[in-house]
């Protein structure tokens, strides 16, 4: 028989893992052996390859099922906490669903979820609620092959409904071995990171838990974006890596110089799971000293694509060179390679794309181009160094009179204005030119909105073609942002 391919093997063999929960540390013993534990009672249950739900706040307990579910061989699907009943119905038979596993933290959810998947079963994970017989979760993890699934991760569906994708043992791994081949070494000295993206999100899950159990980190977990906790675990654990989301970015950039010090030390500072906004990113590198970079990726590519977090310099709003081991072309609706500084789609190969959407044979087929190009719908330009900078989506392309606008250009004009904090773009129906383009704006605190509207047309006039001026622009109090920091256009464009 070949060597077991499983992921859990790859994340347990490290004795310096630490888990911090609520000042609580979980040393590597425990989290093999509670691992263990709940490992043999899925075993006692369901058989290898069945789909175990997971719905827990950034914690032990999460760590814990997402650990047992690899080592007994079964598939970890990762819930959102604070999806509605309707949602999460559709998520737990999109998924088939064996069992879910619920820490005490969510233990509120109970009975919504066995309202939303009757037969489900449903267990909280605490220990004397485990059945079966432990196992020891490295040495008697189950055999897997390096294409088995390990993971399935429901897609944002701000495009339409989610879907889960399939990440494979394989899928998992060859992105991790890519982060650590791209030029740091964090194995050498000791790490610490911050984790505050949900762990039901691809970049929490692999990015920030799998890497930082693979290269043996303390892992501080919190459940929270609030600036001023996460600077003091960074002081109080000597946290070298924090990733998190633009928002999460924006609230540190917005303390004191003197409050963000500590942050001045980390070896990886980096943004991702949506767009960073290049006033956000010059506050952090010009007045709080923070050399923060933007890393690019997807859920169906295991996480980082591109980042240039071990590059030695690259321009505000680029996301940097692809990462070894990644394939990438940027097309034009042709299929035709784009010169440089043209806008093309996204395509990609290598080891860590998701095989496909969980019994969609059809949204695979979709995703894919007959000799195996992932299409990520990403629209993207890139330099004479190789950088990639990403400008929108192909779904998102606003068409007027047979002109492309992209919204990320108009937002940009937009943001660019002292009086707009943040600003979206969508297109609309007009019955003359097919679309028009709307824009949404949230104004810097204490601007006057009397006016704002016509004062920022006419800004958009001075910089834009005269097709992509919003004809319309309206301030709101906030933009509808999903949980990983990504802006929900569908709720706007309704």
């Amino acid at each position: 028989m070949t060597q077991s391919a499983n992921l859990v093997l790859h994340l347990l063999t490290a004795n310096t893992t630490r888990v911090v929960v609520r000042d609580e540390t979980y040393p590597a013993e425990w989290l093999r052996e509670n691992a263990g534990r709940w490992a043999g009672h899925l075993m006692s249950r369901h058989a290898k390859g069945s789909r175990i739900g997971l719905i827990s706040e950034n914690d032990e307990a999460f760590v814990v099922g997402y650990l047992a579910s690899l080592a007994a061989g079964m598939v970890a699907v990762p819930m959102n906490p604070l999806s509605p009943e309707p949602e999460r119905a559709r998520d737990l038979a999109s998924a088939s669903i064996a069992e879910v596993l619920i820490g005490p933290s969510c233990a509120a959810v109970e009975e919504s979820v066995r309202a939303a998947g009757p037969g489900v079963v449903v267990t909280i994970l605490e220990g004397f609620n485990a059945a079966g017989q432990p196992i020891d979760a490295v040495t008697d993890a189950v055999h897997v092959e390096p294409n088995d699934v390990a993971v399935m991760l429901f897609t944002s569906g701000t495009a339409g409904p989610s879907k889960p994708a399939m990440l494979t043992h394989r899928n998992l791994k060859a992105s991790l071995l890519s982060v650590e081949a791209a030029g740091l070494d964090l194995r050498s000295s000791p790490q610490a990171a911050v984790a505050v993206v949900p762990l039901y999100h691809v970049f929490g899950l692999n990015i920030i838990l799998n890497l930082g159990l693979a290269i043996g980190a303390t892992l501080v977990l919190q459940t929270d974006f609030v600036a001023e906790k996460i600077v003091q675990s960074v002081a109080d654990h000597g946290v070298s890596i924090l990733a998190g989301p633009p928002n999460m970015w924006k609230a540190i950039s917005d303390l004191d110089p003197q409050q963000t010090i500590p942050l001045q030390q980390l070896l990886i500072a980096m943004s991702g799971a949506a767009p960073l906004d290049a006033a956000v990113a010059n506050a952090l590198r010009n007045k709080h000293h923070i050399d923060l970079r933007e890393g690019y990726g997807l859920t169906e590519t295991a996480g980082v694509l591109c980042s240039g977090f071990a590059e030695p310099d690259v321009a505000v709003g680029s996301v940097g060179p692809v990462m070894p081991g990644v394939e990438c072309r940027l097309v034009n609706a042709d299929g035709e390679d784009v010169f440089i500084g043209d806008v093309g789609e996204v395509w990609v190969k290598g080891p860590m794309i998701s095989p496909g959407y969980f019994d969609d044979e059809a949204a695979t087929a979709r995703s894919r181009t007959p000799d195996g190009w992932f299409r990520t719908g990403d629209l993207a330009i890139v330099d004479d160094n190789g950088h990639l900078s990403i400008s929108g989506r192909t779904k998102d392309l606003v068409i007027v009179s047979g002109f492309n606008v992209h919204p990320g250009e108009v937002e940009s004009v937009l943001q660019s204005h002292p009086s707009v904090e943040a600003a979206a773009a969508v297109g609309v129906p007009d019955e003359s030119t097919g679309e028009r383009v709307a824009a949404f704006v949230v104004l810097t605190k204490g601007v006057d909105s009397s006016g704002i509207e016509a004062t920022l047309r006419q800004f958009c006039i001075e910089q834009l073609a005269r097709y992509k001026v919003p004809t319309q622009i309206k301030v709101v109090a906030a933009l509808p942002i999903g949980v990983a920091g990504k802006l929900r256009r569908r709720d706007l464009a309704s």
